[in-house]
């Protein structure tokens, strides 16, 4: 299976998802526990910073992606220097986080460094899950469907990774970050066996291989929709990716194994994944029975429902309906978002417009968000007690608006591309 074009991509997919996961996943809580357990202490801003790279690699990916892989160098090749320097970096900040975290942690001497490393590693993460999906669209045949087989096993990645870190490893610790600085090497290496996808764009001006002609789409009221919605749930989302395995902790939500030890939260938000895969696996079939607009307007109705619940703090609804929602909103409204304008976009401008799709779904929407959320949750904190009621209606209201106005003004884009155009 390894042999075959699907078979690689599938492994890529699998290793690129694993290590981002084994980072963003139990990083969140490793920051915000105290010191004296281990932790760095950083207040909910402090996290939002270091979160913050992530929407600054965004803002950075579209300005490169182009050039890279359209104009300069093969896809192939991009990813794997990308992952040699992540991992040189992700290794700086597991040293870093190791010296100085517990009882002697001091977060404002920490903070500033760590979000620098953490920078550079964001702005590789973000150009190489667009090349990611460059790569499998240049090298799958159209119409196949296989795609959406290929990027599951990305989301099974994730699972594992949220198992590895929060049961085998100490999330609460360097570990995570190690293991992500492994991975990244493993997967420069691993790169090079990948199907050899050459630059389409030589010969063409720099303004197209960039994806600025990609910006007429917002002509097209649908697509401003569509991206204003985008922009809007990504903001919002940064409340659950910031905060929601310390509200998991604070629920109680945690699982006893006995001599097999303690389900971490971490392991149990891998919930959201498995619900993930499993919407991308009927995705192919549900695309040629469905429209797209129902289809994105499930994943929207999820994601209201996932903080209705988170509102309502009820464990039982939470663990079992909330967490897996979170994956079945990102498959029907985001991995359908790449879909809809790999289709929308000409053949030699694909990689830049999923460098659009990167920007609107991680840049300065998600920026904001993780200012915002930070603010809030800094605001409704007294002691170390979160009245975590008060966060979660702030996404609450921002999906019913995005759901109510995407119902109301998207309109289904034609099945094939006008080729005028």
């Amino acid at each position: 299976m390894l042999g075959s074009v699907p078979g690689r991509l599938a492994a890529m997919m699998f290793l690129q998802y694993f290590g981002v996961a084994a980072l963003t996943v139990p990083l969140t809580r490793y920051l915000q526990t105290a010191a004296d357990a281990g932790g760095l202490g950083f207040k909910p801003t402090h996290v939002g910073y270091i979160y913050m790279t992530f929407c600054i690699g965004a803002i950075v990916a579209p300005m490169v992606v182009g050039l890279l892989a359209d104009r300069w160098f093969a896809v192939d090749r991009v990813i794997a220097a990308a992952h040699a320097l992540m991992a040189a970096l992700m290794g700086g900040a597991a040293v870093w986080c190791d010296t100085y975290d517990g009882a002697a942690a001091n977060p404002e001497d920490v903070v500033w460094p760590l979000f620098v490393l953490v920078l550079g590693y964001a702005i590789g993460t973000q150009i190489t899950l667009t090349l990611a999906v460059v790569i499998s669209f240049r090298n799958l045949p159209d119409g196949s469907g296989s795609f959406w087989y290929v990027r599951l096993v990305g989301t099974v990645g994730w699972i594992f990774a949220g198992i590895v870190t929060g049961w085998v490893m100490n999330p609460v610790s360097p570990q995570p970050l190690y293991l992500s600085a492994v991975t990244s090497a493993v997967l420069a290496a691993f790169a090079l066996a990948l199907p050899h996808t050459p630059p389409k764009g030589h010969g063409r001006p720099i303004r197209e291989v960039i994806g600025l002609p990609a910006l007429k789409m917002f002509r097209d009221r649908s697509f401003v929709v569509f991206a204003g919605i985008l922009l809007l749930c990504n903001m919002m989302n940064q409340f659950y990716g910031l905060f929601v395995s310390p509200y998991l902790k604070d629920l109680g939500v945690e699982v006893d194994l006995g001599a097999y030890g303690r389900l971490a939260p971490e392991v149990i938000m891998a919930l959201a994944q498995v619900c993930e895969v499993g919407c991308m696996a009927a995705t192919p079939w549900l695309l040629r029975r469905f429209a797209m607009k129902h289809l994105m307007l499930l994943g929207l109705a999820g994601l209201l429902l996932r903080n209705t619940l988170l509102y309502v703090a009820n464990v039982p609804s939470v663990v079992a309906v909330a967490l897996p929602m979170h994956g079945w909103g990102y498959a029907f409204y985001g991995l359908l978002g790449s879909y809809f304008v790999d289709r929308e976009a000409p053949p030699h401008l694909r990689a830049g417009a999923q460098s659009l799709v990167t920007f609107l779904g991680s840049g300065p929407a998600v920026l904001v968000g993780n200012i915002m959320a930070g603010n809030v949750v800094q605001a409704n904190r007294v002691e170390n007690v979160t009245n975590w009621s008060a966060v979660w209606i702030v996404p609450l209201v921002g999906y019913a608006v995005a759901l109510v106005v995407f119902a109301a003004l998207f309109r289904e884009p034609p099945s094939e591309p006008n080729e005028e155009e």
